[in-house]
């Protein structure tokens, strides 16, 4: 062989190793999902409870993943515990969001949904623009739809109808009035969804006698025996002391003045006033951070 025939074969390996080099590099880009070089996303299901199995956490993940697709200024986790080292459900989760980089864009934008098992309560953390979204009455709102299924021992059902309900609250943006006020982290309590015997017993017990206390007092009103006599005495009183008595008055109003002043609507108080709108109660964290959010005990 000769050095001609060398330096040709030694060229030629060189642009296949270019060409390999500009295929790897511009194969994602063109055919992203064909191939496993594609960056993947960001895993947003974190299990510490083991309460998923691998088809819930799937299905969480995509369903994460569409969210993060749809609003990419805004970030949505789900997270389980199983030991929360002492820290309460708030603590927790929002220290969690913090310390794994949870959120998007400068102001780390993003809900997170703890489903605590240590506290036995369901948290939602929020930050940025989303805690704006979230304001105090729709976290309640998302706790609702979670707080049935949980109970149940449904998590990842549970876990499914806050994201749903998340999204459409994403999708009609920040409430009118909506601001934000320093308060401590809050826990809504649980609502019942059905009664007791006993409380049922004493409902029915309280109607009848309330009921009861009417009818007799009505139909005694009804027999007119003491009124009757009474009518009789105010006809022969009215009759001795039917007399007219006529005097002049005249009332002269010249050099008085009327003040008027305007009443206003509002809830105005000394030393400031009382703000109307959608509030998002926000709490610092261990971090500093400024998170919104809310709890519920299941």
């Amino acid at each position: 062989m000769n050095k001609r025939q060398l330096l040709s074969g030694a060229a030629a390996r060189c642009l296949l190793c270019l060409f390999a080099a500009f295929a790897f590099v511009l194969w994602p880009a063109f055919f992203p999902g064909g191939t496993a070089l594609a960056a993947e996303a960001p895993r947003r299901v974190f299990d510490e409870a083991g309460l998923f199995d691998e088809s819930e956490t799937g299905d969480l993940e995509s369903a994460i993943a569409e969210f993060r697709e749809t609003w990419p200024s805004s970030d949505l986790a789900i997270l389980t515990v199983e030991d929360a080292g002492g820290k309460t459900a708030a603590e927790y989760a929002d220290d969690f969001y913090d310390s794994q980089q949870i959120g998007s864009g400068s102001q780390s934008s993003g809900a997170l949904l703890s489903i605590d098992m240590d506290n036995r309560e369901i948290w939602l953390s929020t930050l940025g623009e989303t805690a704006r979204v979230l304001t105090d009455s729709r976290v309640e709102r998302v706790l609702d739809a979670a707080y049935g299924p949980v109970s149940d021992g449904n998590y990842a059902k549970g876990a499914l109808a806050a994201l749903r309900k998340i999204e459409a609250y994403m999708e009609a943006g920040v409430p009118a009035g909506q601001y934000n006020s320093e308060g401590e982290a809050k826990s809504y309590p649980a609502k019942k969804h059905s009664l007791e015997w006993y409380e049922i017993a004493f409902a029915l017990a309280a109607a009848s006698a309330v009921a009861g206390a009417v009818c007799i007092a009505t139909a005694n009103r009804y027999k007119m025996r003491e009124e009757s006599r009474q009518s009789l005495n105010y006809r022969q009183a009215y009759r001795g002391s039917s007399e007219f008595h006529f005097s002049k008055n005249k009332a002269s109003l010249t050099g008085r003045t009327v003040a008027r002043h305007a009443m206003g609507t509002g809830m105005a108080g000394r030393g400031g006033s009382h703000r109307t709108g959608s509030r998002t109660t926000v709490h610092r964290s261990s971090s500093g951070r400024m998170h919104g959010g809310g709890g519920r005990k299941f």
